[in-house]
């Protein structure tokens, strides 16, 4: 990790993600990086905070128990600008089906990245995202 510099001074990210291990890893890397971040498990724990908190970038597994992260992110988006429903948003997911793709583009998020996740080019993402024009979806 020695090559990752840091892109991500003061950038809050918000990651919902349901496994442990994959939770603390991104956590991690991302404070390495300068980001603040706030990790949750769960959809659900993730809408309630952005009641009350406004993160730079939002990045959200899809596969979870109960609420997964295609119903996390459409409800996101229908929330008001200035309530969070233009916040950047990072889908991830350990499936690699084009399906998934297009389904996590279609519910709202702004990019989409397969499990195992190259750790440098994600946190350059997540800065490309907090800080510059979001990525054209694709089609």
């Amino acid at each position: 990790m020695a090559d990752i510099f840091k892109p991500l001074p003061g950038v809050h990210v918000l990651i919902v993600e349901d496994n442990e291990d994959s939770r603390y890893l991104l956590t991690d890397v991302l404070q390495y990086c300068g980001a603040v971040v706030t990790p949750v498990d769960s959809a659900v724990e993730a809408r309630a905070l952005l009641a009350r908190v406004r993160p730079d970038v939002l990045v959200s597994d899809l596969a979870m128990p109960g609420v997964d992260g295609y119903a996390l992110m459409r409800s996101v988006r229908a929330l008001p600008p200035e309530a969070g429903g233009s916040i950047p948003a990072i889908a991830i997911t350990a499936f690699s089906e084009d399906y998934d793709s297009r389904k996590a583009y279609e519910a709202g998020f702004d990019a989409y990245v397969r499990k195992p996740i190259n750790l440098t080019s994600f946190c350059t993402l997540v800065g490309t995202l907090a800080t510059g024009p979001r990525p054209p979806r694709p089609r």
